[in-house]
């Protein structure tokens, strides 16, 4: 299994969607070696891959499965937050989903409360939901983190992804 998730985060930092997507899924299969426990680590990989190969619900749906395996997983939660709130805002799933991506960064925030990289996305995801109020809160949160992000307010959802 770890060779194949090594294989398919290079895929992923080199942009190769497809080939990401085939190494990551054979890892969470446990191939080549049905005794390896899968960890949090790799379905998460396998869900970001899914989600640039575009299938959201897929994607979402790997994350899940990171977070069963370890609920306090910070990355995991960021990134379900974004695919949920990204796949509300660009019509990949329905406009509601935004709620359920908001309280996975709120549960990021509380979790890690100095992560500038949650706040940020917190705050644009408030933004696209219309929730001025909440997200002026949070986007003042992120200021007294970093002074910078008043010259740069978040626009975006940024994913988390690291090598082990």
């Amino acid at each position: 299994c770890m060779p194949l998730y090594h294989a398919g985060q290079i895929q992923i930092y080199r942009g190769n969607k497809t080939a990401a997507e085939e190494l990551l899924a054979k890892a969470v299969e446990g191939h080549f070696s049905p005794l390896l426990v899968n960890e949090e680590e790799v379905f998460h990989d396998y869900g970001l891959a899914l989600w640039f190969a575009e299938k959201p619900m897929d994607a979402i749906t790997n994350f899940e499965k990171s977070l069963a395996i370890n609920g306090t997983f910070t990355k995991g939660l960021n990134n379900l937050g974004c695919a949920l709130g990204l796949g509300a805002v660009l019509g990949k799933l329905p406009q509601q989903m935004i709620v359920p991506g908001i309280q996975q960064l709120q549960q990021a925030v509380s979790l890690s409360g100095d992560s500038i990289l949650y706040w940020r996305n917190l705050v644009a995801l408030l933004r696209f939901a219309n929730q001025d109020e909440a997200a002026a809160s949070a986007y003042q949160r992120l200021v007294a983190l970093d002074p910078h992000s008043a010259q740069d307010p978040p626009q975006d959802c940024s994913w988390e992804f690291s090598f082990r």
